[in-house]
């Protein structure tokens, strides 16, 4: 006999994550397609967020950058899986656990697409906008947040360890308490 469906289950069947899947493609679609008809005004607008012009100055390398930048967001599907996150509840799946620290490799920033991303002479990346509160509201400020964003991207720093056998119900602990000078009278009923 199948178990009882979850609460998500009832709430939000199967037919609306896939209703809601295909409208967030459709949202990276056009955003996309928005970015690639406003790439001539990108260098003004990286310059803009990253507070620095010499975006504007290389116009005709950012613009090329911009252009690899946002068929990055597509073929990582950037801005869909930042939609669905949002909308869906993580508590539902034990949370694995991440383990591991950046090696600075770039892989994550879009496979290394991003506009913002630049190397230093010993092959180590950064990110021009990294702090700040235009990053804060991007994908790359929560990464990495599961193990499909460390298979997507490759990443050879973090590995993810599975969560640990977690009840299904809340267990609430009981100890036994010894208070000194009392003794434990029988109670009878």
């Amino acid at each position: 006999m199948r178990d009882a469906p979850h609460w998500r289950e009832k709430r939000y069947p199967q037919r609306l994550e896939t209703i809601a899947s295909w409208l967030a493609r459709g949202l990276e679609y056009g955003a996309t397609g928005l970015m690639f008809m406003l790439l001539p005004i990108g260098p003004f607008v990286a310059s803009a967020i990253a507070r620095d012009s010499s975006y504007a100055r290389r116009y005709r390398t950012t613009v090329v950058r911009g252009a690899v930048h946002a068929r990055g967001m597509l073929r990582d599907r950037a801005i869909s899986r930042y939609l669905l996150r949002r909308r869906r509840n993580t508590a539902v799946a034990p949370k694995d656990r991440i383990v591991g620290a950046c090696t600075h490799c770039g892989n994550c920033c879009l496979n290394r697409s991003c506009l913002f991303l630049e190397f230093d002479a010993s092959g180590r990346s950064s990110c021009r906008i990294y702090g700040s509160r235009f990053w804060g509201l991007l994908n790359c400020s929560r990464y990495p947040e599961s193990r499909n964003d460390i298979e997507l991207y490759r990443c050879a720093s973090f590995t993810v360890l599975p969560a640990p056998d977690t009840p299904r119900h809340r267990v609430i602990p009981v100890w036994r308490v010894e208070v000194p000078g009392a003794e434990a009278e029988p109670v009878e009923r």
